[in-house]
């Protein structure tokens, strides 16, 4: 491989890392997975609030014997939360996913209420709901105070000099070099930023804490993912 061929595949792969740290923001399954991780809050309280109610119900019936179709009904509502999730992969996260669910219409009531009963995905997923509740909460509080923290300090720049706009974070003291740059930790971190070049100091830390908000997004969208998906299609022997 000749000089110039060696610099040409390192410009390369120096443009594909740069791509892949800062060309973040602008794809669009970044933000097809945040829409999939914040999807987790309401379909969390969704989950459990449904669920909790068929299981207390079902439980408290079972000596009446009412209940026992209610938990069946409970274990059916799993296999409905595959069909979602399912749907949520397919259409965020580029998955092919899909749950095949028996159909009530085509079996009699002891039938289906035995398929629903020995289908072991059914209480995987059921269990799912569940975790998707525990979840999705401390997810969404991540993701809302991460960005809320990255972009305010992003739009230092164009909102410091607005009279009474503060970032008051801490009551931190001293100075920061940046380069030839002397910030006052005391402006920049516990009180109000009072000219350009602390602005652009702190929206450059806005900036990389939305890019690594951004890449821990894509990085808990492929693992939620991928462990759903297993769970899908798992189904035991």
């Amino acid at each position: 491989m000749t000089r110039s061929q060696q610099f040409s595949t390192a410009e390369a792969g120096g443009w594909s890392l740069a791509n892949r740290l800062f060309g973040v923001g602008f794809r669009r399954e970044t933000y097809a997975n945040l829409a999939y991780l914040l999807a987790r809050f309401p379909l969390g309280i969704a989950y459990f609030t449904i669920l909790i109610t068929g299981l207390s119900l079902g439980v408290g019936l079972v000596p009446m014997v009412v209940g026992i179709p209610i938990l069946a009904g409970v274990l059916a509502l799993g296999g409905y939360i595959g069909v979602v999730e399912a749907e949520l992969l397919t259409r965020l996260c580029e998955r092919d996913a899909s749950v095949n669910l028996a159909d009530p219409r085509e079996q009699s009531v002891t039938e289906y209420l035995k398929t629903v009963a020995t289908t072991s995905r059914n209480y995987l997923l059921v269990g799912f709901g569940f975790v998707s509740f525990v979840v999705g909460i401390p997810l969404f509080v991540a993701i809302t105070v991460v960005f809320s923290i990255g972009v305010t300090l992003a739009a230092t720049p164009f909102l410091y000099w607005i009279p009474g706009a503060g970032y008051d974070v801490t009551g931190l003291r001293g100075t920061i070099e940046v380069g030839s740059l002397t910030v006052d930790a005391g402006s920049l971190f516990g009180a109000s930023i009072n000219t350009l070049p602390e602005a652009l100091a702190v929206s450059a830390v806005g900036v990389v804490v939305c890019l690594a908000g951004l890449h821990a997004v894509n990085l808990s969208a492929w693992l939620l993912a991928g462990l759903t998906e297993r769970l899908l299609t798992f189904q035991l022997e």
